[in-house]
């Protein structure tokens, strides 16, 4: 099935599992749905996945004005058969059939009998059976003539063979945009409805097994899904809530969604206009009432909660449900609960656009004197007049007031709105405004009210403060080097309102830490500390107290676990700011690079909960991208696929160019860990870009990561270098010295040492090697060893090597981290193999190809086994243990002290110590225990006992 249809997975799993179980005789699927909701690109789906399945396709695609021309349908099914291809039809049903199709020399004095049409198509259908499957496809069956209907319902009521029928129709039979509230999810695993839950549609096509014809609701597209439509389409992106405005007034019909969202530019920022595209589609639903409803249908488009008595009241009747019952029958509204509901939103926008101006305003006067809710009479108020009277602003601040207490940010901004609308446009009111835009997720709005703020503010802290957010929204939406720009002068305009100073400080050491000038981040940091100190804000304090922690650990200073506690107990979970400023999300951050797996997973969780609870969802794609990043390092593939869709949703939802980039660094990172070599090196190229472009080069760095270990994998050393090398430069210009920050540096370390770069290389390993001596530092310890191993070994001192691996794996053991502990395992093996051990070697690499298999990682361990191959099947003598390691190996695992065998045998201990690592080395184990099963697995062999001493190697005092 085509991958490019956003949105309809589980109908496309109906379409697949329709098309294969054509085998087993007649089968129909019906979708059905509304105009514009996408049945049409599902249809057109199911057509291409039959031709790809190897099915006949018979399709027609009947139009409106083909309603009522006799076998047009027909005609289409049958349009590439030639007229010849017909003779071996029985004359009665050839003579038939080239009438129908207009394909006869008849006389015309003999019409064609409809039976003997159907029952000639029911043959042609069951002869091109006889070659391959058949799917027949219907598009827009409310289009299809009525012989042409007949026709096919004959044919596939008695056909035996294997035919598929797809249909995609218009429902009817339910009101458009409303939720029949039936699950259509059955126990058999088949999604659809059965044909007696259907039995009022037209179109129904019954094959000879009932339980063989299912129906598909194509429903409303989600927000999510909506947004990526429109961007696929448009070209564009939109701000959160005008997608959730366009969505709601399109009830998730992408072909509605499309023309309003064109719409906009040409009517301004408003989604509830509407577009000339649709006029036409819905205002026959409403044409043809008495004026009487139309009125009171008006009133119902113009209210947020139209009850019926209120509907009443406005119209000046004692039954409004008597009054809207023709609409109600005509499927425009419903009536339940007392209120009176449109059937889909653009019907409300329609009934609401069509009347003058002036009727909507006489109508928002008389409501504003019905309505009790003072937001609601604030808007009807607003709507009812054509400029700034005092008494309709100062309604519509106290309304705002009351929308922003209650956490309605969206609703305080629209309120507002109003007022800038009518002509009130202070500077304080823009400001104002653009706060609740941005906390409602709408910062390009936000933006654009503060820009006009600050031109005609003067110095201060009423600018600063305007500066302040501006500067804030720009590091989101536009580039780091702006906003760290625009916070400075929010930070200089602020004078000696320490509240003020700490606040705007702490958004600088955010940006520049971002912005890779860390160096200045805990200046900024540093200063907020003592100002939120003074100002006695302690949930500003806290803020303050986890940025300069943060900054400080990525300086490489370590974890200051004091500050870290306090900014605990002081942070403010109700406190309105956003997730990057969180003391618990910077908790999180620390557990994340120390490798606390277990703790990070369960931080993100509770910062996931603390972000839904509160509505902040633009701050849930920065969540789900570290935990992918946590699902990856536990092995959990799938988890982590699922978490960067949710990452790359959600992003597009945001819209802006940093939090698309860091979805393509995540996906860049999830495909090079899987091995999907193209499409990892295509989504971390765009994202590196991308992240370049907006300057933030700690996300660009991660980007850079996904490409270089992709490139490593796939022994492209060259590639990985060119990524990675510049890792050290980059880090040193950012004043970033904690390497857990950036975990590609091993990678960096160890393409240059493959490529022979080893003084390069030198330092990075020292940087690892003195982080990893630092507490909480096991990762940097075990890859610091690692890497020091791998120059070690280019070096050509071997033993080194190997003794630097096996500390690695030690430390290794205190992580759980199986991936990492699996790539210091294929070095080893390399190494081992180079030695020519290679028992030990193919041990070593089967059990890394085990390890990279447990996490997913089919590339790496696609590498472990290729290494395995290399060895071939024929042990080396190093394999072998020499005459004194077989002594020593026989009497140690027999149970002897080293002492007691060097006794035996008349050696030194160290002797003994030296020929038992020796033996342990080329067998590629780590205990006595091993050492025995081992030997008891030679003897087997060999057909000796167990315990039985080596031919070759008597017994002390039998030589």
């Amino acid at each position: 099935m085509p991958g490019a249809i956003v949105g309809r997975e589980r109908e496309l799993a109906v379409l697949t599992r329709h098309l294969d179980a054509v085998a087993a005789g007649p089968a129909v699927l019906a979708l059905w749905g509304e105009a514009g909701i996408g049945k049409t690109t599902l249809w057109e789906a199911g057509l291409a996945a039959a031709q790809a399945h190897g099915l006949t396709p018979l399709a027609c695609r009947p139009v409106a004005a083909e309603v009522r021309l006799s076998y047009a349908g027909l005609t289409d099914l049958l349009a590439d058969a030639r007229g010849d291809e017909f003779a071996w039809l029985p004359n009665p049903q050839r003579q038939a059939l080239d009438a129908a199709l207009l394909r006869g020399t008849g006389d015309g004095r003999h019409l064609p009998d409809p039976r003997a049409v159907a029952a000639a198509f029911l043959s042609v259908l069951e002869r091109l059976t006889q070659h391959a499957p058949v799917l027949v496809a219907l598009d827009d069956v409310q289009w299809l003539d009525e012989p042409t209907r007949r026709v096919v319902a004959f044919a596939v009521r008695r056909c035996r063979g294997p035919i598929a029928v797809l249909t995609a129709g218009r429902d009817e039979g339910q009101d458009s945009g409303r939720d029949n509230g039936r699950d259509n999810g059955r126990e058999d695993g088949r999604d659809g409805d059965r044909d007696n839950d259907r039995s009022d549609r037209r179109g129904e096509f019954r094959p000879r097994d009932p339980a063989r014809l299912w129906h598909l609701d194509v429903g409303p597209l989600s927000l999510g899904h909506l947004y990526e439509v429109l961007l696929a389409n448009l070209g564009r992106s939109f701000p959160r809530p005008v997608s959730l405005r366009i969505a709601r007034t399109s009830g998730g019909n992408p072909f509605y969604a499309l023309e309003i969202a064109r719409s906009l530019d040409a009517q301004g920022p408003d989604p509830g206009g509407f577009p000339n595209s649709l006029r036409s589609v819905v205002r026959s639903h409403v044409a043809f009432l008495k004026p009487a409803v139309r009125e009171a249908l008006l009133v119902v488009s113009a209210l947020t909660v139209p009850s019926l008595d209120l509907v009443g009241r406005a119209c000046g009747v004692a039954d409004a449900a008597e009054l809207l019952s023709a609409a109600e029958d005509d499927g425009v509204i419903v009536l339940s609960a007392g209120c009176a509901r449109f059937t889909h939103p653009l019907l409300a926008s329609s009934v609401y656009t069509e009347s003058s101006p002036s009727t909507r305003r006489a109508l928002h006067r008389r409501l504003a004197g019905l309505v009790d809710d003072i937001e609601e009479r604030a808007r009807h108020l607003a709507l009812a007049v054509t400029g700034p009277e005092p008494e309709v602003v100062a309604t519509l601040d106290a309304a705002a007031t009351q929308a922003r207490q209650r956490g309605a940010a969206s609703a305080a901004a629209e309120l507002l709105e109003l007022a800038l609308g009518l002509g009130a446009s202070d500077p304080a009111r823009q400001v104002q405004a653009a706060a609740d835009h941005f906390h409602a997720d709408d910062p390009l709005r936000a933006r654009e009210l503060l820009e006009r703020a600050v031109a005609n503010l003067g110095p201060g802290p009423q600018r600063a403060e305007a500066l302040a957010l501006l500067g804030t929204i720009r590091y989101e939406v536009d580039d780091y080097a702006h906003a760290v720009e625009t916070l400075q002068r929010a930070f200089s305009d602020a004078g000696d309102d320490r509240r003020l100073r700490a606040d705007i400080g702490v958004e600088l050491c955010t940006a520049l830490a971002n912005g890779g000038r860390i160096g200045e981040a805990i200046e900024y940091a540093t200063v907020a500390v003592e100002e939120a100190e003074h100002a006695g804000d302690s949930a500003l304090l806290a803020e303050a107290l986890a940025a300069s922690m943060l900054s400080r650990f990525l300086a490489g200073e370590g974890i200051d676990d004091a500050a870290l506690a306090r900014s605990l107990v002081l942070e403010d979970l109700d406190r309105r700011s956003h997730a990057v400023r969180w003391p618990s999300l910077h908790a999180t951050m620390i557990y994340l690079w120390t490798h606390r797996v277990d703790e990070a997973r369960a931080g993100l969780a509770d910062l996931r909960e603390r972000c839904l609870d509160r509505g902040a969802e633009s701050d849930l794609w920065f969540l789900s991208f570290h935990a992918a990043r946590v699902a990856l390092w536990s092995g959990e593939v799938e988890a982590a696929e699922l978490l960067v869709a949710d990452v790359t949703e959600r992003a597009l939802m945001v819209g802006t160019d940093h939090s698309r980039a860091f979805a393509l660094a995540m996906q860049a990172q999830v495909e090079a860990w899987v091995g999907r070599v193209v499409s990892a090196r295509a989504a971390g190229e765009a994202a590196a870009a991308a992240l370049e472009r907006v300057g933030m080069r700690s996300g660009a760095l991660f980007a850079q990561s996904a490409l270089g270990m992709l490139a490593l994998s796939i022994g492209d050393n060259d590639a990985a270098a060119r990524w990675l090398a510049p890792v050290a430069a980059a880090m040193a210009k950012m004043g970033v010295s904690e390497p857990v920050c950036v975990p590609f540096l091993p990678d960096a370390a160890e393409a240059l040492i493959g490529l022979g770069r080893l003084d390069e290389a030198e330092p990075l390993v020292e940087h690892l090697e003195a982080s990893g001596r630092q507490p909480e530092r096991a990762w940097a310890h075990a890859v610091g060893a690692r890497t020091r191993g791998l120059l070690a070994a280019a070096r050509g001192d071997l033993d080194a090597a190997r003794s630097a691996y096996q500390h690695a794996l030690t430390v290794h053991d205190q992580l759980p981290l199986s991936y990492e502990r699996a790539r210091t395992l294929l070095v080893l093996g390399q190494l081992q193999r180079r030695c020519n051990e290679r028992r030990a070697a193919g041990a070593t690499l089967e059990e890394a190809a085990r390890a990279f298999d447990a996490v997913g990682a089919a590339q790496w361990a696609g590498n472990a086994r290729a290494e395995v191959d290399r060895l071939g099947s024929r042990p080396g003598p190093a394999d072998k243990l020499t005459p004194m390691q077989e002594r020593v190996a026989e009497l140690a695992a027999g149970g002897l002290t080293n002492r007691e065998v060097a006794a035996a045998l008349v050696i030194s201990h160290k002797t003994v110590e030296a020929n038992l690592a020796g033996a342990y080395r080329k067998l590629g184990i780590r205990s006595r225990a091993q050492l025995g099963a081992w030997l008891a697995q030679r003897h087997s062999a060999e057909g000796q006992p167990p315990g039985a001493p080596h031919p070759a190697h008597p017994k002390p005092g039998q030589e």
